[in-house]
């Protein structure tokens, strides 16, 4: 289990994403401690080093060690991503408008100046999910995601965070929408 993104917060704090999954998901279902992969908490002084941490020691990680187990030196791939996303379009910490949707290097970087509190977090970044992921599903609930989900369904070309696109990397994207009422 990957981090799409994490507060930088320790991973008791009632902000962390981290905490939320063990609660509702892992603990409930036995998963193993050992394939979940959180944020060095250690670092948490500097948001950057923590992303370039995740990026260096969990993402890049589990990819060398998918292509040294199958021989695929084109880089393993996600097969499935769950994320959510807010009533402004965002999802990951990648938010509408923000520089972070022009990253094009980083896999995992940081953001100090999240619009949504706490301002300091890690976020997997488009070109991540963009590349090593082969599918996404997006899962929203509630009246407060109508009005983003009727824009992404209007004109997909005109939505406030159009940012994972079925062209990019040559990889086909599927992204699903799993909605409940009133969404």
């Amino acid at each position: 289990v990957l981090l799409a993104d994490e507060r930088c917060v320790v991973s008791s704090h009632e902000d962390s994403n981290l905490a939320a999954i063990r609660t509702y998901f892992t603990n409930r279902v036995g998963i193993p401690p050992s394939q979940i992969y959180g944020i060095d908490e250690t670092l948490l002084g500097s948001s950057e080093d923590v992303a370039a941490s995740y990026q260096e020691n969990v993402v890049k990680y589990l990819l060398d060690r998918y292509n040294k187990s199958t021989g695929d030196d084109n880089g393993g791939k996600i097969d499935c991503v769950l994320l959510g996303f807010g009533p402004d379009g965002h999802t990951c910490s990648l938010f509408p408008n923000h520089k972070l949707l022009s990253e094009q290097t980083l896999l995992v970087a940081s953001i100090d100046d999240s619009p949504k509190p706490p301002p300091s977090r890690i976020t997997l970044t488009l070109p991540f999910l963009n590349q090593y992921c082969r599918k996404i599903i997006f899962c929203g609930a509630g009246e407060s995601k109508r009005p983003i989900i009727q824009a992404v369904f209007t004109n997909v070309e005109e939505a406030a965070n159009n940012a994972v696109k079925q062209h990019d990397y040559g990889g086909a994207k599927v992204a699903l929408v799993q909605l409940s009422n009133p969404a």
